[in-house]
């Protein structure tokens, strides 16, 4: 053999690249299949992620509107310190647990685990829910595709890399707001308060007087309202009066931060005066009290006129009506010894319509419930 030939056959074996090729190739191909597992089964828990969060919201939204349907059963007075029963539990728990099962998560229909399902108080600025059964007002669900509930979502590549299965869970909160809206006939008596009474500190349990005006008075900053009839008139009070006696009229449908109200102020006229002491006799008769449902308009005005815009509702238990005259000051009307020309009651807490939310913070709730988290 001459040196030549012996140089070949040592250098050939060197050049050889299929034994490295081979290598490469499986590890381009086990990359590949990482990049494949990791899009096939990361878009597949992410869809499974969207379809419990829609259970949950759906869970959620049907557990709140249960706790308002129940709300809304109730007398329509202020419902403070209320606790719920363990069969009104029951009923939200049972309405939640049939909208999350009217739903699927990668196939699998969502039961949902008992300990998911909060009912409380939710707080909008540490967004957390605290559990209790007085007067809540939210409920929190978790729906789950995981160890505790419906099983983990099964992989369909990264099985390969030890992950046959993938855990899940989406979390939605549903509350009952502050009134943003009310239906044509909701509001029931020709009063507006000022956003302003309730900026100065007064608002549940405190006394509102619509009657007189005191400047420099921030809880009597109120006035008359004639809703979408402009300008305010006495005469157009009066109608308005009458008719909510008889069933001739009902007040407009209000939403809150769109709508504005007709508004006016001071002494009324006696025809008007003696309008409201019938409307006042008439519901305190039929209903033992009157609970005026009332807009409160935006701003500090408390000698309104003209147009205000909405910014929510109120609830006031009105406890005394006047009669036609000029009343001297607000501690008179405030006092023992109640005069001619005062309308005075009290702001109730915690009172529920059978309305949305949306609105501001003035102690009426809504009780068809929206989502926050």
């Amino acid at each position: 053999m001459n040196r030549t030939t012996l140089r070949a056959g040592l250098v050939e074996p060197l050049r050889n690249q299929r034994g490295a090729t081979a290598v490469l190739v499986s590890i381009m191909l086990l990359a590949l299949l990482a990049v494949a597992a990791l899009a096939i089964d990361v878009g597949h828990a992410v869809v499974a992620k969207n379809e419990l969060q829609n259970a949950s919201d759906a869970a959620a939204l049907a557990g709140a509107r249960a706790l308002g349907q129940i709300y809304e059963a109730m007398p329509n007075i202020s419902l403070t310190g209320y606790t719920l029963t363990g069969g009104q539990v029951a009923t939200i728990v049972a309405a939640a647990t049939a909208a999350a099962a009217s739903n699927a998560a990668a196939g699998v229909t969502i039961a949902l685990n008992a300990g998911d399902i909060a009912i409380g108080q939710w707080d909008p600025a540490t967004r957390v829910l605290t559990p209790s059964l007085v007067l809540p007002r939210a409920v929190r669900v978790i729906a789950r595709r995981d160890g505790v509930a419906n099983g983990p979502v099964t992989t369909f590549l990264a099985g390969v890399f030890n992950r046959p299965t993938v855990n899940v869970n989406a979390a939605a909160t549903a509350q009952l707001t502050s009134v943003g809206a009310v239906a044509q006939g909701d509001m029931n008596a020709p009063f507006a308060i000022s956003q302003f009474y309730f900026d100065s500190g007064f608002g549940c349990g405190s006394t509102i007087q619509f009657s007189p005006s005191i400047p420099g008075n921030p809880q009597t900053c109120a006035g008359w309202t004639s809703y979408d009839r402009g300008p305010f008139s006495n005469n157009t009070l009066v109608q308005e009066v009458n008719g909510m006696v008889d069933g001739s009229y009902q007040a407009p449908a209000v939403t809150a931060g769109v709508s504005s109200i007709e508004t006016g102020n001071g002494n009324l006229g006696n025809r008007a005066w003696s309008a409201l002491v019938n409307l006042w006799q008439t519901q305190t008769a039929s209903n033992g009290a009157w609970n005026v449902f009332v807009p409160v308009y935006a701003g500090n005005n408390c000698s309104p006129s003209g147009s205000q815009l909405v910014v929510g509702f109120a609830t006031v238990q009105v406890t005394y009506v006047g009669g036609p005259g000029s009343a001297g000051n607000a501690a008179a009307c405030q006092g023992s010894t109640l005069q001619t020309g005062c309308i005075s009651g009290v702001v109730q807490c915690d009172v529920f319509e059978g309305t949305g939310g949306g609105g501001g913070t003035y102690g009426t709730f809504g009780t068809i419930p929206g989502l926050v988290e």
